[in-house]
Formats: C-alpha cells, sequence, structure tokens
C-alpha cells in the first residue's frame, strides 16, 4: 500500500512540475514579444529625441514602458512558476529577465524625464538624464549577456 500511494504522489508531483515548466514555456513567449516590442518603440524613442521629435519621442517611450511593464508582470509570474517547480535553472534565468526589464523601465524613464528638458532647453540636466538612460541600458545587455550563458549551458531546458 506505501509503495502505491509513494508511486502516486511521485506521478502527481512530475505531473504537477511538468504543469510548471509548460506554463513557463508559453509566458516566456509572451515574455520575448513584450521584451522585443519594447526594445523596438525605445529605439524609436532615442531615434525620435535625436530629431527634435520630442511629441512622437513621448508617445514611444509610453509604448516602450508598456511593453517592458507586461514582461516583467509575465516574468513575475513565471518566476512563481519556476518557483513552485524546484527547478534552479528557470529560477536564475526569470529573475536575471526580471533585472534586465528592471533597467530597461529604469532607462526608459530617464528617458521620458529627459524629453520635456530637451523641450525647454535645459540640455545638461536633459543630458545627464540620457547619460543614466544608456548605463540603464548598458547593464540590461550585461542581463541578458548573463541569461544566454545560461541558455548556452542548459541547450535541453530552452528550445
Amino acid at each position: 500500500m506505501f509503495i502505491l500511494t509513494l508511486i502516486t504522489v511521485t506521478v502527481f508531483l512530475s505531473g504537477c512540475v511538468g504543469s510548471e515548466i509548460s506554463s513557463i514555456d508559453q509566458l516566456t513567449t509572451k515574455i520575448n514579444q513584450n521584451m522585443k516590442s519594447g526594445d523596438s518603440y525605445y529605439n524609436q524613442a532615442a531615434n525620435s529625441v535625436n530629431k527634435f521629435l520630442y511629441d512622437i519621442a513621448l508617445g514611444q517611450c509610453n509604448s516602450a514602458a508598456s511593453q517592458f511593464d507586461q514582461a516583467k508582470s509575465s516574468s513575475q509570474e513565471a518566476l512563481i512558476h519556476a518557483q513552485d517547480s524546484q527547478n534552479q535553472v528557470y529560477i536564475n534565468y526569470l529573475q536575471l529577465t526580471i533585472s534586465e526589464l528592471n533597467a530597461k523601465i529604469n532607462a526608459t524613464n530617464e528617458l521620458q524625464l529627459a524629453i520635456p528638458l530637451y523641450q525647454a532647453n535645459d540640455t545638461r540636466t536633459a543630458n545627464t538624464h540620457v547619460t543614466l538612460a544608456n548605463t540603464y541600458m548598458k547593464n540590461s545587455t550585461d542581463y541578458e549577456k548573463q541569461r544566454q550563458i545560461i541558455v548556452n549551458q542548459n541547450p535541453d531546458k530552452f528550445k
């Protein structure tokens, strides 16, 4: 009787872990799409700022922020599934993803702060915010590289 119960529990738990991994896989697709869209909007905003198209740049920053926020929300949800599955590879990967998204959100916020300053001809303060935005984006690429290392070291977990 004990062996049958143990087998039942093991099958039940492996089904839960499989379900958690399936949920992570579904969320990862959404995360990647939102992150890619956010990056595109952010780059468009930076280009618009360089062309002095400030109102357009603000709209693009808002779109970037929205996409990054959605990606972060999905990443936090996926992290809960990873923690439930107790899979340290996924946990580390998703923690880095959230750190990357926080950096991108901070960069977007700094760019948003710079735009009205450029409009008011306060280029010195605006440039300070742009420098911070660039620093945050550099940090985001560092997190992205760390995520890629995890992917390369665990090809069976990342398709």
